[in-house]
């Protein structure tokens, strides 16, 4: 199961949005890894535990559900946690990077730096 979360965390490039609102995050990524796990891999993941007052009443599917997403997120959180610990962060390679012509650079060959201006010269 690790292995799976693991492969799942690094096959993503993370905005810092996400990386930030980790909460969200491990939700996601629970309720992902939940979808494509087998009925004997849920039951595997929460079979050792004891069941809580508060679920008595519940219908079994929904226990095993929430069960599993708690254990699952739990997991994903500390898999997250760790890779964070050793991650790097590179600012290099944005490409939502400003051209230089935008930042003071030479001004369109064919167009003038004020182009407002020189329509009413023309009018």
């Amino acid at each position: 199961m690790k292995e799976l979360i693991r492969k799942k965390v690094l096959s993503k490039n993370w905005t810092f949005a996400e990386i930030s609102n980790l909460q969200e995050t491990v939700h996601l990524l629970s309720v992902d890894i939940y979808g494509e796990m087998t009925l004997v891999e849920k039951y595997k993941l929460v079979h050792d535990l004891r069941i809580k007052e508060s679920y008595v009443g519940m219908h079994f599917e929904d226990l095993l559900k929430e069960t599993v997403m708690t254990v699952l997120s739990g997991e994903v959180a500390e898999t997250i946690k760790q890779l964070l610990q050793g991650a790097t962060i590179s600012f290099g390679g944005n490409n939502n990077e400003i051209s230089e012509r935008s930042m003071g650079g030479e001004p369109h060959k064919k167009r003038s730096a004020n182009e407002k201006k020189d329509s009413k010269n023309e009018e």
